[in-house]
């Protein structure tokens, strides 16, 4: 705009600017940088698009967005379902009765009466929410005494119907892990989170409608809706992480970064509303730094802002460190794809850092109520894995001589193999979620180690046992694939790198 201008203006940048990373002018309807270059400019309200199919199954298999033709219906909804989802909680008490008088088999869940977040609603939607409560949400937390997923995410489910479809999408699935596959469990749990999950993939569309008319106000109901839609996909985000051989996930962690950017989210002075918005953000980072190891597209790493606050940061000192690792590394290839060879040493920057944040966590740790003192302990043998992890990946992607740096690398190694050793004569099932990225690291160390790859696929195992198998299996068969390789590859960021040109990477390293 020209200095004095009385013209009105749009409050943020179009998509597309933001996107090509250049200032916009914001012009109204549309800015003129995108028409003097030819591009249509998409406005600045709500723009979202899910860049392939969200559903595997079920009425919603295939479609490319939530689209707003699908019918929603939300009055009477527990009404219509509630026979058909009964009938089959029914079936599975009968059968749980039979099998635990006939098999000695343990059993996975007893349906017993629990609180329920609206009196009104059938008893197996509380039987849901508190498996959730009680297995799920520590699950998908660093440690098992963080609370933002219970205390903030879950009581979101008694003020928007898509963020609960979400939570009992993904805690029908978890149950079903409870299961062999092929017991009556398994497949009624499977259908019931199928069911949930198109519900949810249903109401977002009206949920994103609903954004695109209130994306340029600033206000309460704005905020409150946008957290409302970024917290359902992000927990549809990690119900597909569940699902093995899948890549589901990547679709909504790409639908999660469109309406954080769509919606800009300057923090609202609503307390309660900004702590969840901060978590949110949080794990939307997290969970990208983690996506980014195997990804090695530019476009994916634009958006992509480390968290303003450290609330709920549990492991965050270190995935700043593997993000800007990460970052470097793209760089550093670039460059020497084009003949160009920096001078600059960036270890003697980077390894600061790490250490840094291995003090970090080792003071935060006496901050975090731990139940025992043993607890307190498995958590700091996580704190030196994640060091000695992150020294590795640093040194594998940005050393200058790899040779030079051998002796460290193989030290850090050899430090994990005996802190896993450790931690699973103590704690290991507290911490086993945590347990990937240093496993992975070390593994990518031990090609012709035959005791070390056994140690790594004990451990491996003993961590799917203990909280689920995820995208896990196919990690370790990448680490596998990586040891019998017989020298076509230079490292396993090259063996990545060159798979994911050819669709063939595409796993989640958590």
């Amino acid at each position: 705009m020209f200095a004095g201008s009385t013209e009105q203006s749009a409050t943020k940048d179009c998509p597309t600017c933001q996107r090509r990373r250049i200032k916009c002018d914001r012009g109204l309807p549309g800015c003129r940088k995108c028409s003097k270059r030819g591009l249509e400019c998409p406005g600045y309200g709500l723009q979202l698009k899910w860049v392939e199919g969200v559903a595997s199954r079920g009425n919603l298999r295939g479609r490319a967005v939530p689209s707003l033709d699908v019918p929603v219906t939300t009055s009477g909804m527990f009404s219509t379902e509630h026979n058909n989802v009964a009938s089959d909680i029914n079936a599975l008490n009968v059968y749980n009765c039979h099998r635990q008088v006939h098999s000695s088999l343990p059993q996975p869940y007893q349906f017993l009466p629990n609180l329920c977040l609206s009196p009104d609603r059938p008893l197996y939607i509380s039987q849901l929410l508190r498996w959730f409560n009680e297995r799920v949400a520590h699950r998908l937390a660093w440690v098992p005494h963080q609370s933002a997923w219970r205390q903030m995410v879950l009581p979101m489910a008694e003020r928007s119907e898509t963020v609960l479809y979400s939570i009992l999408a993904i805690a029908a699935h978890d149950l079903a892990s409870e299961y062999p596959p092929n017991e009556l469990g398994h497949r009624t749990f499977q259908d019931i989170s199928r069911s949930y999950q198109d519900k949810s993939l249903a109401l977002l569309a009206r949920e994103l409608n609903r954004l695109s008319s209130l994306s340029s106000a600033c206000t309460l109901e704005a905020s409150t809706t946008s957290a409302y839609t970024l917290a359902s996909v992000i927990i549809l985000c990690n119900n597909e992480f569940m699902k093995p051989q899948g890549a589901g996930w990547r679709v909504h962690l790409s639908a999660a970064r469109q309406i954080i950017l769509a919606a800009g989210y300057q923090p609202y002075q609503h307390n309660e509303l900004a702590c969840i918005q901060e978590f949110l953000l949080l794990e939307f980072y997290e969970t990208s730094v983690w996506a980014d190891l195997t990804n090695f597209e530019d476009h994916e790493m634009i958006l992509k802002t480390p968290p303003a606050s450290t609330e709920n940061a549990v492991f965050t000192d270190f995935i700043l460190v593997i993000d800007q690792i990460t970052r470097l590394e793209r760089l550093k290839f670039r460059s020497e794809s084009i003949g160009h060879h920096c001078s600059y040493d960036v270890m003697q920057d980077i390894l600061p850092q790490i250490a840094s944040a291995r003090d970090g966590m080792m003071r935060l740790s006496e901050s975090i109520h731990f139940a025992s003192e043993a607890d307190r302990r498995g958590f700091e043998l996580v704190v030196w894995m994640y060091y000695h992890a992150t020294l590795i990946y640093s040194h594998q992607a940005l050393s200058p001589d790899p040779e030079a740096s051998s002796y460290q690398v193989k030290e850090s190694r050899d430090e994990i193999i005996r802190y896993v050793q450790s931690l699973s004569e103590n704690r290991d099932s507290m911490f086993a979620q945590d347990l990937i990225w240093p496993l992975f690291l070390a593994g990518t160390e031990l090609r012709g180690d035959i005791a070390g790859q056994k140690v790594i696929r004990e451990a491996f195992a003993n961590v799917m046992r203990i909280s689920r198998s995820l995208d896990r299996a196919r990690v370790l068969s990448f680490v596998e694939t990586w040891w019998n390789d017989p020298g076509t590859y230079t490292s396993w960021i090259d063996m990545a790198r060159k798979q994911s040109q050819l669709s063939q990477c595409d796993f989640l390293i958590i």
